[in-house]
């Protein structure tokens, strides 16, 4: 497969992928202080495949209380889908490696900026589009503002075909752009999504 990588910036870039569900019967309703996150890591499902589970979420960062989720069967996952969950965490990891060995401090791991970045990949995918503008979503600087996610300085990189969370990271921080996006001083939280060899990570930072 053909690789790409593409970066994004502005001062005021999961894994996750979407499996084919096989769904269980099984219902939830939500909590308060529910999170989708929270929710998929209970029924240990992937974040993915219970957002796929139920179409009707028009925002997967909005949940209602009494809300009623069909959770997936721990099956549904496709090896894509499988892998979303470590991958996300690995690429935060050796992100945080790089921006160690340049004195910065670790960025956090946000589940509710990973999900958006899950968003952003799957649309990528399903879509067939490689840009960070969405004819669905628009910027990601739009779509976080409509997901309520605060920010003084954001910025996305996002990359296609690579086959591994070190091989994506070693062809970002190869790429000037991308690597400026991972040792930029100014973030301080990141959101990582993978859908079927595309990858994407948001960054913000709040100006503290």
């Amino acid at each position: 497969m053909k690789k790409r990588i593409f970066a994004a910036v502005t001062s005021v870039v999961a894994l996750f992928a979407f499996g084919t569900p096989v769904y269980a019967g099984t219902t939830y309703m939500v909590r308060p202080n529910d999170t989708l996150w929270k929710i998929a890591q209970r029924h240990g499902v992937s974040l993915n495949s219970l957002i796929q589970a139920n179409p009707q979420i028009q925002n997967p960062n909005i949940l209602w209380v009494g809300e009623k989720l069909q959770i997936p069967s721990s099956t549904a996952s496709t090896t894509t889908g499988s892998l979303a969950q470590p991958y996300a965490v690995t690429v935060a990891q050796l992100v945080n490696q790089q921006r160690a060995k340049a004195g910065l401090k670790p960025l956090a791991f946000d589940s509710k900026l990973s999900a958006l970045a899950m968003q952003k990949a799957a649309d990528m995918y399903q879509n067939h589009y490689f840009s960070h503008t969405s004819p669905t979503y628009g910027s990601p600087f739009d779509m976080m503002k409509r997901a309520g996610i605060s920010f003084t300085y954001a910025g996305e990189n996002i990359a296609e075909g690579q086959t591994t969370p070190q091989q994506v990271m070693n062809d970002w921080m190869n790429s000037p752009g991308h690597r400026a996006n991972i040792l930029n001083p100014h973030y301080d939280t990141i959101g990582v999504a993978y859908d079927h060899g595309v990858w994407v990570q948001e960054f913000i930072g709040h100006g503290y």
